[in-house]
């Protein structure tokens, strides 16, 4: 983690081209690592697939298609909300490490908790949809609530207003400093 003034120097290259700053920002910090859990993700579902004998049909792969995709949103749109608390907050390193905490509670089913956790984790920081909402389109295809038929439209709300709040943030944003 860098200190607060040199993150400063690093950000400001970001301002002064002439494109969107937060597309350049993301595509500058694409992890080429990722790529490879993308692929032990991709075994692991396909192994878990096999052996929970799910029906492999086109409708099936498209509902898979569509939720990945719309997990990633989520992910991504609290990942970046958090982040984007450096632009307020000076020091903000914890918020990242308690999303991070937070992004734990998507490996268990939401309906584990109690009712207040429960609403926390679907409409605040909303990690059911990154894993909950989306199973249940694929194993439980006579009982799947509301919600989960309308996760692609909330993942792209999210991310939509996760990249409203750190577009404010770079617009507050405080070129001074030595």
């Amino acid at each position: 983690m860098c200190s607060s003034i040199s993150c400063r120097k690093f950000f400001i290259k970001y301002c002064f081209r002439p494109i969107n700053v937060f597309f350049y920002f993301m595509s500058e910090v694409f992890d080429v690592k990722g790529l490879g859990q993308f692929a032990f993700g991709i075994g692991t579902l396909v192994y878990a697939w096999v052996h929970i004998g799910i029906p492999v049909t086109p409708l099936v792969i498209l509902k898979l298609i569509l939720f990945l995709i719309t997990a990633s949103l989520f992910m991504i749109a609290i990942m970046n909300a958090a982040a984007a608390t450096c632009f307020w907050i000076v020091g903000s390193g914890y918020v990242m490490v308690i999303m991070f905490r937070f992004k734990d509670f998507a490996k268990y089913p939401s309906n584990i908790f109690h009712g207040v956790f429960r609403i926390l984790f679907t409409f605040v920081i909303p990690i059911a949809f990154v894993a909950y909402y989306p199973s249940l389109s694929i194993l439980e295809a006579d009982s799947v609530p509301v919600l989960t038929w309308c996760a692609p439209a909330l993942g792209v709300l999210f991310f939509y207003l996760s990249y409203k709040f750190w577009m404010l943030g770079v617009r507050k944003y405080d070129f001074t400093g030595s």
